[in-house]
This record gives structure tokens, C-alpha cells and sequence, in this order.
């Protein structure tokens, strides 16, 4: 039997499959007559999801075809395997520094800014508590934000909207062991944050009202 989470995670996959090529899509409401092989696959691919909460679905299925290229064809077996979650990292790096003032990269704001609002509601803590929030979770005690970063729930983007120079200071030495390359994805982001004409005016909007 098809679970509403693995119907929800099939039809992510065949939306970013036909995205991917540019072609039509629709989504399947009954699941009842997949193929063996894919049910499997998909029963499997059920619980590597839930053992990495953090990954977004539609970023995990349209990985590959970035890497790899739309020509290419990648079924739900492929993303049960190592590589998928290599072009995963990939693809999320990639964004990283992709044009901030890109249509993706302002989409990628408004789910970052989004989660931001909603964190700060559960945690019941202000957005200024949220730069250096951590808790039992956060290793070494570093502020939650960096892993929340490492995890893709926020982008170097965001991070420099932020303004958390000083907190990104104190933590010397600890950040590459969250995020190797901490460093040098900040160095570049920074400078196209810092002459981006929407972005980063959306993003301190954004941050505003989340404030207010």
C-alpha cells in the first residue's frame, strides 16, 4: 500500500522529471497500479528521506539533471544511491552562488525567509535571538543558523542579510567543521549580495517584517 508521503514523494519526482525537459505534467493521484520495481524503489526511497529530513524534494529530483543534463533519463531507483545524493550536494553549491537577483534565487529567499518566520514562532525567540539561538542539537553550542545553513533551510544570501559578522567571528575555527567550505562560498556570495539590485532589498524587506 501507497503511503500519502510516499504519493506525495513520487509525484516530486515525476514533477521535476518532466520539468526537467520542459514537458507537461501530471500528477498522479492513485499510485495503485506502479510497477513493482518502482514500488520498491519507492518504499526505499521513503525511508532514505526520512533519515535525511533536511533534503528539499524538489532540489533532490532536479539534481541530476543539472549536473548531468536534461538529455539524460534517471529513475526512481537512481535516487536511492550515492550519486544521487552527490548531485544533490552539488546542485545545492551551485545555487549558492548562482545570480542572486536569478528567479530562483529569489524564490530560494522567500522558502528561506519563510523558514526563518516559522523557526522563530516555534522556538518563541526574536529574529535578533535567532543569529546566535542554539540548542541540545547544536554541536559545540554553535548557533543553530549554521546549520540551518548547512542543511540548505537558509543560503549565504540570506546569511550576509543577516549581518552576523561578528557572531560568524566568534565562531573561528568551528564553521568549516559544519561547512568546509564555509569560507570561500561567503567570499563569493558576499560580493554579489552586496551589488544584487533585488535581492538583497527583497531579502532586508523580508527580514523587516519577520522583525516587526
Amino acid at each position: 500500500m501507497i503511503t500519502e508521503k510516499e504519493k506525495s514523494i513520487y509525484n516530486s519526482y515525476l514533477y521535476a522529471s518532466r520539468k526537467a525537459k520542459n514537458k507537461p505534467v501530471r500528477l498522479r493521484q492513485n499510485l495503485d497500479n506502479l510497477e513493482s520495481k518502482d514500488e520498491v524503489a519507492l518504499k526505499k526511497l521513503n525511508l532514505l528521506l526520512s533519515k535525511y529530513s533536511h533534503i528539499n524534494y524538489s532540489d533532490f529530483f532536479i539534481a541530476p539533471y543539472m549536473v548531468y543534463g536534461s538529455d539524460n533519463y534517471f529513475d526512481l531507483s537512481f535516487f536511492n544511491t550515492r550519486k544521487a545524493i552527490k548531485c544533490y550536494s552539488i546542485h545545492c553549491k551551485n545555487k549558492q552562488v548562482q545570480d542572486p537577483d536569478s528567479e530562483d534565487s529569489v524564490n530560494t529567499l522567500k522558502e528561506c525567509l519563510k523558514f526563518i518566520c516559522c523557526y522563530c514562532e516555534e522556538e518563541k525567540i526574536t529574529l535578533a535571538q535567532y543569529k546566535n539561538h542554539s540548542n541540545v542539537d547544536t554541536p559545540n553550542s554553535i548557533p543553530i543558523i549554521f546549520t540551518h545553513l548547512k542543511n540548505h533551510k537558509i543560503n549565504f544570501y540570506l546569511l550576509h542579510a543577516l549581518s552576523v559578522d561578528t557572531v560568524i567571528r566568534e565562531c573561528t575555527g568551528t564553521l568549516t567543521w559544519i561547512i568546509p567550505e564555509f569560507y570561500d562560498l561567503y567570499a563569493q556570495t558576499r560580493s554579489k549580495f552586496l551589488s544584487s539590485k533585488a535581492l538583497k532589498q527583497k531579502a532586508k524587506k523580508g527580514l523587516k517584517i519577520i522583525e516587526q
